[in-house]
Parts: C-alpha cells; structure tokens; sequence
C-alpha cells in the first residue's frame, strides 16, 4: 500500500446503522436501582458516524447496511444523503433498531441495542453490487448478530476478489456471535483491527472451535493485526510475525468515548482508500479519535480540517484516543 494523495478507491461499510440515544448520567446503577439522567438525545449511529467521518475525507463513501421504510431510516437517510453517503442497498418494510448509550460522567460508555432491519442484511443484494480495484470494504462483526446471516455473511467475504483490502472488525460483539463464523472473515482479512477487549475474547472464541490453534493460525501470512489500545495509542505488525510498531496516540482529555472505536476504524479505512500506507492510516485515525474523545456524544463527526491540526498541533490535556 504505496503512500498517494489521491483518492484510489472507495470505503464500503457493512457496520449496521442505528439510531443513537445517547443518554448522560452520573455512573451505571446498581442493579434493580434507579437513577436520573442528566439528558436523552437521538441521533444517527452505528455505522452512519464512521460513513460521515470519512466522507469529510473526500473518499467516496458507500453504506451496505439496510433502510427501511420507518421513520428512523427516512430521518438517517437524509442525514446520509447530506453527507454524500451513497447508499447501496435497497429499502425494505421496516425500521432500523435504537442503541441507547449511558455515558457516564468520566466519559466512558455502555451500550444497550434493541435490533431492527439492519440485523438482517441482504446478503443476496451484497453479492450483486460490484467492488472496484482499490476499494477497502469495512466487514464489521456488529452485521453477524444473526446465526443465519452469519454464515451467509462470512462465506459472501471470504469470496471477495483480492483487488480489494478486506478489513475485519469483530466489535463488542464478538463474543456473542458463533466462533464458526471467524475462521472464514479471518482467513480473508488484510486488516485486522480489534480493541483490547475484543483482542482479549477474539482468541478465547477460537479456542472453542481447537483448543491447539491461537489466533494467527487463522490469518494469511500477510494480515496486518491493529491493537488499539486506549490512551496508548495502536499498535500493529505486518504480517503474523512481524514486528510490533507503536503509533502514539495524540493526549487528548477524555469527555465522551461513544463513536470513538467506529471513527478510528473508518477514518484509517478512508485512509487507506486515498492510498496512504497502514502507520499514516493509523496515525490519521488515532488523530480524528482524538477529536471525537474530546467533546461530548458522537456529533460532530471530525472534519480534515480537525484531524490535520491536532496531526500538527497535538490533542488536548490527556484522555484516550481509541
């Protein structure tokens, strides 16, 4: 992946997008408790912030998840079309699910999510739109909530023709999905990208299916594996024993983590689309996650503008970026 500045290919994003309600209170409850939330709002989420993050890249940006035909999809659907968000599936009778988020006062965040349409994704449909050379398609576990369309899921991405940079992202959900579903999106990944929890149950999930094999097994010789690792920064190596390399992350104080894992993979996917190699990827995204970390919920998404200054001028205080 030779470093360009033009834009090479496109991102393609199957992450599911929601509606976000995005819920500020004082810490969890104890169970069986009850407390007062400081405000409720909605706004688009899941997939949606990631899309908008990287269409401010100038990239050209295409959403795989599903809409329906409920109010929850006309509103997300306006806000794509806004942005220049191009969608690739077609509409069906339904409406997207909800994701509550409790932010906490220390910025962290838990997500609740009651599934819609989006649960289903039409693996049929996916088949059927044509990749380009260059294009960096975004295979995100939160598309595998369903066994059925899991399966379906996996077998539609290991297929994908090798001109086009696969990246695997297991999300929160990863050990909620079956471990059968992995070796397939594993053996296809170019990119692998996980956060510390996820890079904690990934390979618990794995041991279910041999107890023999650890994670590498599963990835072709030339994956690149990314860590991302909070206020650290990331780590990644080329290849499955290649070196370890850190990429800092840029000290930012912490207000809000909610939408600051999906910025950080989409905007280093946008990144690789305009051609960049996998440490300026990175260091893009560890910038715009610096951004999204410092103000409160998910809105406003980062703009180039943003991420060039603090990849210039550094974050703010000290936090964690991914």
């Amino acid at each position: 992946m030779a470093e360009q500045t033009e834009t090479v290919g496109r991102f393609l994003s199957t992450q599911p997008v929601v509606l976000n309600l995005p819920t500020a209170i004082h810490e969890l409850p104890t169970r069986g408790g009850m407390i007062q939330a400081r405000s409720v709002l909605s706004s688009p989420g899941g997939g949606f912030i990631g899309l908008a993050a990287v269409s401010h890249m100038d990239v050209e940006t295409g959403m795989l998840s599903v809409l329906g035909t409920g109010p929850n999809s006309f509103m997300i659907r306006q806000e794509l079309e806004k942005h220049g968000v191009k969608i690739l599936t077609d509409e069906v009778i339904g409406d997207i699910g909800v994701a509550i988020q409790l932010v906490e006062d220390d910025g962290n965040t838990t997500v609740i999510i009651s599934s819609g349409i989006e649960a289903d994704p039409p693996i049929d449909r996916l088949k059927t739109i044509p990749l380009q050379e260059g294009d960096v398609l975004l295979a995100h576990g939160a598309a595998l909530a369903t066994p059925e369309v899991a399966q379906e899921f996996a077998e539609w991405i290991a297929n994908v023709d090798e001109s086009v940079t696969v990246v695997v992202c297991p999300s929160p959900l990863v050990d909620q999905i079956d471990p059968s579903v992995w070796p397939p999106l594993l053996a296809r990944a170019d990119v692998l990208t996980l956060n510390l929890r996820e890079a904690s149950l990934l390979p618990r999930m794995l041991k279910q299916l041999d107890e023999t094999k650890d994670l590498t097994y599963y990835l072709k010789p030339d994956c690149i594996q990314v860590s991302r690792m909070g206020a650290l920064g990331c780590e990644y190596r080329v290849g499955v024993g290649g070196q370890r390399i850190m990429v800092p992350a840029f000290p930012t104080e912490a207000v809000d983590t909610s939408g600051v894992g999906d910025v950080h993979v989409a905007v280093m996917c946008g990144s690789l689309a305009r051609g960049q190699d996998i440490e300026s990827a990175i260091l893009m995204a560890n910038a715009a996650a610096a951004v999204m970390i410092s103000h409160a919920y998910t809105f406003p998404v980062p703009t180039m503008r943003e991420i060039a200054d603090v990849m210039a001028f550094g974050g703010s205080n000290s936090g964690a970026p991914s």
